[in-house]
């Protein structure tokens, strides 16, 4: 009973640290401004890699109809990509409505969070199948310019950079990009609070 009376008391001697809204709001400003800017970069490297892509397709001269069967599926998944990126910065650029309506916000920042896991996922998934597809109609290729033991290296390659995308990069991205969405979620919800 006494161990219960001496933690009452300090229950009560410690008092919550109020929120500064105008810090957190500067924060999150911060964060949701550096997330746009890692979004735009990536649409720029997105759309780089396919204007690299497709001029390579049309200025290179392929043996097979293998390899154009390649570089469609690759600028296809490009173009897929690029679009969701273009949608995904607009969205996050666009949402204004950080201390109007902070409930929404929230809630609408919650809904971005899962529809990006989903991509990171779900989506990446079928990308990672088809850019394998597209290496593996590209061997084809190779298979008639570069000598045998190029060939299994260009093989060995692909296999270890699919490996690499698929178990170190993205693990590492989608835990990074979570981290960094809910750690402006928490802020907003702090805010929240203090309504």
């Amino acid at each position: 009973m006494k161990d219960f009376d001496e933690l009452k008391k300090l229950w009560k001697v410690q008092q919550t640290e109020p929120v500064h809204i105008e810090g957190v709001c500067k924060k999150i400003a911060q964060q949701k401004r550096k997330y746009e800017n890692r979004l735009l970069l990536q649409t720029i490297i997105v759309a780089l890699a396919f204007v690299a892509i497709f001029s390579i397709w049309i200025t290179a001269t392929f043996v097979t109809w293998t390899s154009h069967l390649a570089m469609i599926i690759v600028i296809a998944c490009l173009v897929f990509y690029l679009r969701i990126q273009i949608v995904d910065y607009l969205r996050i650029n666009k949402s204004s409505s950080l201390l109007k309506k902070p409930k929404e916000f929230i809630q609408d920042l919650r809904d971005y969070k899962t529809s990006r896991f989903k991509l990171n996922t779900k989506t990446y998934q079928t990308y990672v199948i088809l850019i394998s597809v597209a290496l593996g109609l590209f061997a084809f290729e190779m298979y008639f310019v570069l000598p045998f033991w190029e060939l299994l290296i260009y093989i060995a390659v692909s296999i270890m950079w699919v490996i690499l995308c698929q178990f170190v990069f993205m693990k590492h991205y989608n835990n990074k990009e979570s981290q960094r969405l809910q750690e402006i979620i928490d802020n907003l919800e702090r805010v929240c609070e203090q309504f």
